[in-house]
This record gives structure tokens, sequence and C-alpha cells, in this order.
């Protein structure tokens, strides 16, 4: 689970329902490959947007 992107607990709970869909979508599916799948899920389900330092601190 990446931490960078996973901090709640209702973020892993995501994290966890994005892994059982990747596996029943892409049994075959290993290593990298499976946990770019995972991601690309789990961004989609939680509508991810990563937070820019600059933004924040320029008020933008």
């Amino acid at each position: 689970m990446p931490v960078n992107v996973v901090k709640t607990y209702e973020d892993e709970i995501a994290w966890e329902r994005a892994k059982a869909r990747a596996r029943e979508q892409y049994p075959d599916a290993t290593g990298e490959r499976f946990y770019r799948i995972v991601m690309a899920i789990y961004k989609k389900m939680t509508h991810y947007r990563p937070h820019s330092r600059h933004r924040s601190e320029h008020g933008c």
C-alpha cells in the first residue's frame, strides 16, 4: 500500500477494494503490472488528485 497516497482508514478500505476488483478483472496480473492496475482503480474510486506544495503556498 503506497503510504504517500493511502493516508486514512477510508483510503485503506478503498485500497483493499481496488485490489479485490483488480484480482477479479485481471486474474493473471502480477508484480508491477498488478500494482499499476490497483493504483489506477484506486484513483478512479477515490477521485484522487495529487496535492502540489506550490499551489497551496501561493493560494492558487
